[in-house]
């Protein structure tokens, strides 16, 4: 009997302990949404000088009031769980009350020694045990409908209502533990904030609803663009948005920002019958030597600040002393053409990048591969030599950057040699890349003013290898290259080690033929 009691006492001090526990956890999240406003103030008085006009606070009134109302709906489901916590403690003490009755009467019984009334005892005994096991059901029911609530009223409190994706909230959670990351495992992190430029008037032009859309579409343009490279998209507040890039080091961050930059410009809003286009400004910034996550985010801002400044519509990155600009591409950022006729200082550009990605392999591992390309020749005389060769080169570019992820980087090292670098890719991997690029060339019938021009082009491939420099991958993918070509060429060759390049792989829809 004894024990049964204390069952039950034990039921109902979890049910305090819950609602203890849901008003602490409200009273945090008061208090943690205080403190973002009180950051979010004081950075904002910092970085006031020179901030554009048409930059307003981080915080609209729509995000305000949905945090509130979210605050208000946990506050009411911590009350219900402290009403039913309530409820549960006076069910437990009137049946404490009632065994402690039904005890006595069943010691007077046993003097009695009167059977039936010894029944009538122990059934009122069981029928008060059903009845709190009853009311215990009802209230563990009702509790973890709470409980559901309460977990809905979380996600919602950490969810911008607008745009569908994280809050202010979670950036700054999140942006804390890049932080803490880094000083504990130096692990490299960038940020990417974006702003849409002139969004004030966009909104006096088109409407509210129009600049709603906008925010949508804008913010699902981010997700989709960075959603190859794991990062974490956010709404900062206002039109403006947060991307963290764990584990990013500044070059693949610039890359990111580049495209970001690139896909708004083309981006179309739909809106009443009106094809509506909107830019925006981008800073960056790696994690450097900063004190705290805010320094960092500072930077990310003056940055952003800079891109503003100079005319908007691109981005600018901080090195922890001053903002350059991330240089825009006339082609398809994922396609890296280097715009300078200096043949070595495009090659140097692409070896330093080459050079940047082995030094990841021989610290983490990391799988790199490196493809080397060239277009064959056509009616047996060099490509250079035809007259639409910029043409043919300009469709080489097309096919490769549609074949490759975001995260590669293709260069036009030379005339008629190509480089794509595939990190986390093998050099099988890299192959089969390689094959799908050669076969969608060999099939491009290429129209000119005076002819329908075929090509082909033939590929030599390599991955990193322990104790390599950019200098050894380079040799080996063209040494594959030029076996290839040796072999008439519309071919693609793996090349394993310095030793086997002549050993070819050529890769075909039916199957993989290893070589060796």
């Amino acid at each position: 009997m004894s024990e049964f009691i204390f069952f039950h006492v034990l039921l109902c001090a979890m049910f305090f302990g819950i609602g203890f526990v849901s008003a602490k956890w409200l009273r945090l999240s008061a208090k943690r949404e205080d403190k973002n406003e009180e950051s979010q103030s004081s950075h904002a008085s910092v970085l006031a000088e020179g901030v554009p006009q048409d930059r307003p606070a981080c915080h609209t009134d729509g995000s305000r009031e949905a945090s509130v109302a979210a605050a208000e709906a946990i506050s009411e489901v911590v009350d219900r769980v402290r009403s039913l916590a309530d409820g549960v403690r006076i069910e437990v003490h009137e049946h404490s009350q009632s065994v402690e009755q039904i005890n006595h009467d069943l010691l007077a019984t046993a003097n009695l020694s009167d059977p039936e009334a010894a029944s009538r005892v122990i059934s009122r005994l069981i029928d008060a045990n059903r009845h709190l096991d009853s009311r215990l059901n009802l209230a563990e029911a009702r509790l973890q409908e709470q409980s559901q609530l309460l977990r809905s009223h979380r996600v919602e409190a950490r969810t911008d209502a607008l745009t569908g994706l994280p809050n202010r909230r979670v950036f700054d959670e999140e942006i804390e533990r890049a932080f803490e990351d880094k000083r504990n495992s130096r692990r490299a992190s960038s940020l990417i904030m974006v702003d849409i430029d002139h969004f004030k008037d966009f909104n006096d032009l088109h409407g509210h609803q129009a600049g709603d859309l906008c925010l949508k579409k804008v913010g699902e343009e981010i997700r989709q663009t960075i959603r190859g490279i794991g990062g974490i998209v956010m709404r900062y507040g206002g039109e403006e948005f947060a991307v963290l890039l764990p584990g990013t080091e500044l070059f693949d961050a610039k890359v990111a920002a580049r495209r970001l930059n690139r896909n708004i410009e083309r981006l179309i809003v739909d809106f009443e019958q009106k094809e509506l286009s909107v830019t925006a400004s981008l800073g960056v910034a790696e994690i450097g030597r900063d004190s705290e996550a805010s320094e960092w985010l500072g930077r990310a801002d003056r940055a952003l600040y800079a891109a503003k400044h100079e005319g908007r519509n691109r981005g600018y990155w901080h090195d922890g002393q001053a903002c350059h600009e991330i240089t825009r591409r006339n082609t398809d950022p994922a396609v890296e053409v280097d715009e300078t006729d200096n043949v070595v200082a495009r090659r140097a550009a692409f070896i330093n990048d080459v050079n940047r990605r082995l030094a990841l392999f021989h610290r983490k591992r990391q799988p790199l591969a490196l493809i080397i390309s060239s277009i064959d020749s056509i009616d047996n005389k060099p490509v250079e030599e035809h007259p639409d060769y910029v043409a043919i080169q300009q469709a080489v570019m097309q096919v490769f950057s549609a074949v490759l992820r975001d995260m590669d980087h293709v260069c036009q090292m030379a005339d008629n040699q190509f480089g794509a670098l595939l990190p986390a890719a093998d050099g099988h991997d890299a192959s089969v890349v390689a094959e799908r690029a050669r076969d969608a060339i060999s099939r491009l019938e290429l129209k000119t003013p005076t002819d329908v021009i075929r090509i082909s082009i033939s590929c030599g491939v390599s991955h990193a290898l322990e104790g390599d420099e950019a200098e050894h991958m380079l040799s080996r993918s063209e040494s594959a290259l030029a076996h290839a070509r040796d072999k008439n060429g519309n071919a693609v060759y793996l090349s394993r080690h310095e030793m086997d390049w002549e050993c070819p792989l050529r890769i075909t829809p039916e199957a993989v033929i290893a070589n060796g």
